[in-house]
């Protein structure tokens, strides 16, 4: 029972912060919404933050990148960055509801923007540095700045992403594939040796 008035909280929550903001969403709005008093709410999360605290738990992506890069990648560089960039671009769009949630009040959600991406992309970044690591050992690619070059391949995927979640009609909209073997491709023409 618990963890079914846990999930109804915080998937009142995510529809309504994403719909108002999080400073036009009282603890009240997410019980009422939720169908559950406020003590319920505050039984299960202490504050409002840590509703969004908890949301944001719950679409880590991280567990799915950690099993990605230890198990599933070919070594394949041209397939391993289309399945990575494929995987980041699938789960920013499964989360456009929290991203949107955290751009609309980061002035006063600063703390959570750095926790973001301190606790997501941070550690994808290194995730990625380190497969570049073993891709330049195995002599699959010349000898880079790993983490420049993670960054860059991220700051690309994150780019399109953003560009896509805040215009509808944006001239990226429905090139995913094209823009992903079009990135693919250029990365790996600048770094295979």
């Amino acid at each position: 029972m618990k963890k079914d008035t846990k999930d109804k909280i915080l998937a009142a929550a995510t529809s309504l912060m994403t719909e108002r903001g999080y400073s036009n969403v009282s603890v009240k709005d997410i019980a009422l919404t939720a169908g559950v008093s406020e003590m319920t709410v505050f039984r299960h999360f202490e504050t409002k933050m840590g509703i969004l605290q908890a949301v944001l738990d719950r679409h880590s992506y991280i567990p799915y990148f950690e099993q990605l890069f230890a198990r599933d990648l070919s070594g394949n560089l041209v397939n391993d960055l289309q399945q990575i960039a494929n995987a980041y671009l699938a789960f920013m769009e499964k989360n456009k509801a929290i991203f949107l949630i955290t751009t609309q009040d980061r002035s006063i959600l600063s703390g959570v923007m750095e926790l973001i991406s301190d606790s997501q992309t941070k550690q994808l970044l290194k995730l990625l540095e380190g497969y570049f690591q073993v891709q330049i050992q195995k002599r699959k690619m010349k000898d880079i700045d790993t983490n420049g070059q993670a960054t860059v391949f991220l700051t690309s995927l994150f780019g399109f992403f953003v560009s896509n979640a805040f215009w509808d009609d944006h001239f990226l909209k429905n090139q995913k594939e094209s823009f992903v073997d079009h990135l693919v491709a250029t990365f790996v023409g600048g770094v295979c040796i």
